[in-house]
């Protein structure tokens, strides 16, 4: 997926306007991570791999041979109306449920909760995506 031009809007010295995201690490087909960003989801994915704050760097400090291994990483847009938290914890749930979660996982453990249906079609989105990754 190329992009040809992107606008980053700053406002009152705070990026504005680049979503709200879920992204999923992937490592041979299996997840490893996932997360939620208002960031825009390729300055988090370097954040990951490169900021020496385990708070913030935290698949680099969670898996310190990281730089070896090929990933994925897959985001998705949220609207507005999901909030990121209730959002990650029922994608880590469903992804654990069905089998997707690596023996590497490194991300937050699996809670029970339970899923709306604008949740569930967003499940199915991701679900879908990972079991057909892109070749290249």
């Amino acid at each position: 997926m190329a992009r040809d031009l992107v606008e980053l809007r700053i406002r009152g010295g705070e990026l504005i306007d680049s979503g709200s995201w879920i992204y999923v690490w992937l490592f041979e087909s299996r997840v490893i991570y996932v997360g939620t960003t208002g960031l825009p989801p390729e300055v988090r994915t370097w954040l990951h791999l490169h900021d020496p704050d385990p708070d913030i760097g935290r698949v680099r400090a969670r898996c310190p041979g990281i730089g070896a291994d090929s990933l994925d990483v897959v985001a998705f847009r949220l609207p507005e109306s999901m909030p990121r938290p209730e959002v990650k914890v029922a994608v880590i749930a469903h992804l654990s449920a069905i089998g997707l979660l690596s023996e590497h996982y490194v991300g937050d453990p699996p809670q029970h909760t339970s899923i709306g249906d604008e949740l569930s079609s967003l499940i199915l989105l991701i679900t879908r995506r990972i079991g057909q990754p892109e070749t290249g």
